[in-house]
């Protein structure tokens, strides 16, 4: 119930230009790079260390361990890729907190590299800016749109 209160709070908030949300809008595309790249350690790069993820119950997982332990089979597996764009960003008053949201894909591929099926949707983010200017993930939700498609 508090993160829901703090994420109505950070949408009533918001009332900063667009252009000083580009460095959000950087992090949270290093951040998609990163984990391309990187895989889990990308993923968990990005987190604050008390930062939360919703789990597929919609339960939040809070901290890096348990967003490792959650996320580890997903990322070990090579058949698995996760890409995202941002095409959202608000920035509170004070401007050391803010929100990206945007649109998801994840792709499961057979061995032989066709695709066995595609899930997509729109992700939500909340981040907190540290003194030395970068954004750690405090809170980070998605929801597929359906079904997989096959």
């Amino acid at each position: 119930m508090k993160i829901a209160a703090a994420l109505v709070l950070v949408f009533a908030a918001c009332r900063a230009p667009h252009s000083d949300c580009a460095p959000l809008l950087a992090a949270d595309r290093a951040f998609a790079e990163d984990t391309r790249v990187r895989r889990l350690e990308g993923w968990l790069g990005a987190f604050d260390e008390h930062g939360s993820q919703v789990g597929e119950d919609f339960a939040p997982l809070t901290g890096r361990a348990a967003v490792r332990e959650n996320m580890a089979s997903f990322f070990a597996d090579p058949a698995n890729e996760l890409w995202w764009e941002p095409d959202t960003a608000r920035l509170a008053e004070g401007g050391n907190l803010g929100t990206t949201s945007g649109r998801w894909r994840l792709t499961k591929k057979r061995a032989d590299g066709s695709i066995e099926h595609t899930t997509i949707g729109r992700y939500f983010d909340v981040w907190r800016k540290l003194p030395d200017g970068s954004w750690k993930l405090l809170y980070d939700i998605g929801e597929p749109d359906a079904a997989p498609e096959n």
